[in-house]
């Protein structure tokens, strides 16, 4: 298994969002300890998401040439594009930083651990989408 990214690693990754959290819903830190803390990621449920590595390269997107990642989605037993499995859809992300990455190749398996946080109580528009760590094996 190769781990490409692990946020845990990175240093103050979460002073801007929570400067921004404490400037906007300054109540959710009544309840919730700060982002990055060892008491937040005491207290996070992570979800992981799974694919295949579909497609790296170019892809010309609205006359645009951009450098991507596209990715199959799979369920947690990594079914999803099998002739009888409910098709799953692919979905594309661009290559910086860690999908630049030479383990990032064709046919790996992609295992995102990834957390959302509500500043305002609901998913709605402020809603944060952290990554904490992705691996590929």
């Amino acid at each position: 298994m190769d781990i490409i990214f692990n946020l845990r690693e990175e240093a103050d990754w979460a002073s801007e969002l929570n400067r921004d959290i404490e400037q906007t819903f300054p109540e959710y830190f009544l309840s919730n300890p700060r982002l990055g803390t060892p008491e937040w990621w005491n207290s996070i449920e992570e979800d992981t998401s799974y694919g295949r590595i579909t497609y790296v390269g170019e892809y010309l997107e609205e006359g645009e040439v951009l450098d991507v990642v596209i990715i199959q989605e799979l369920d947690e037993e990594l079914n999803g594009d099998g002739v009888y499995d409910i098709p799953k859809p692919e979905y594309c992300v661009e290559r910086d930083d860690y999908w630049l990455n030479e383990a990032v190749r064709v046919d790996r398996l992609v295992f995102i651990k990834s957390v959302v946080v509500h500043p305002s109580g609901e998913l709605d528009e402020h809603a944060i989408y952290v990554e904490t760590e992705v691996a590929l094996k």
